[in-house]
């Protein structure tokens, strides 16, 4: 059986946060990823940006926690998170406002260099190539997220492009590689 595109999605996230690639998300995780994140976005260790991202983390580990629980050693395995993620039980509002949005708002602030309160492609591009995500494929999601088509992200498209991610079982949006492809 072949996991569903919102499976998919949520094993992917899972991926950028489990720095040491072992199948787990832990605390130390959790609190290593903002700082390398902000690494490869080039902000400086005295950047704002940089210690929000870091506390973003922070607080999507605690409210994991308090949401998933963890096994024995304190960690969340990837299928743990994948199996709550998809659940059709899952308050969907909640799951934004504690495990999505604290990343994505702590990320846009650090991408919204001119903090126009919108992303050119270029901020945009900036994002995904911290994350490895090929060109070809991060313009491509621009155009599909940039709804009004004004040639810049709003932090609603963006935020709506988040949610899409999660619970979209449309297709074109799923395939969206907002965090890259599995």
């Amino acid at each position: 059986m072949h996991p569903s595109p919102r499976e998919l999605n949520a094993g992917s996230a899972f991926d950028t946060s489990d720095v040491n690639q072992d199948g787990y998300i832990d605390k130390e995780d959790m609190y290593l990823v903002g700082p390398l994140l902000a690494d490869r976005l080039g902000l400086s260790d005295d950047a704002p940006a940089r210690g929000r991202l870091q506390d973003a983390y922070a607080e999507v580990w605690e409210n994991l926690v308090a949401a998933v629980g963890t096994d024995e050693n304190g960690r969340i395995s990837r299928q743990r998170y994948v199996e709550y993620a998809v659940s059709p039980r899952i308050d969907r509002t909640a799951f934004i406002v504690a495990i999505v949005w604290p990343i994505t708002d702590a990320l846009w602030e650090a991408l919204d260099a001119d903090q126009d309160q919108k992303l050119s492609i270029r901020e945009y591009l900036h994002l995904w190539s911290a994350y490895d995500v090929e060109t070809s494929e991060a313009r491509e999601a621009f155009i599909l997220l940039d709804t009004d088509g004004d040639g810049h992200l709003a932090k609603d498209e963006f935020a709506q492009a988040m949610y899409d991610f999660y619970f979209s079982d449309d297709p074109k949006k799923v395939a969206i590689p907002i965090l890259g492809r599995s």
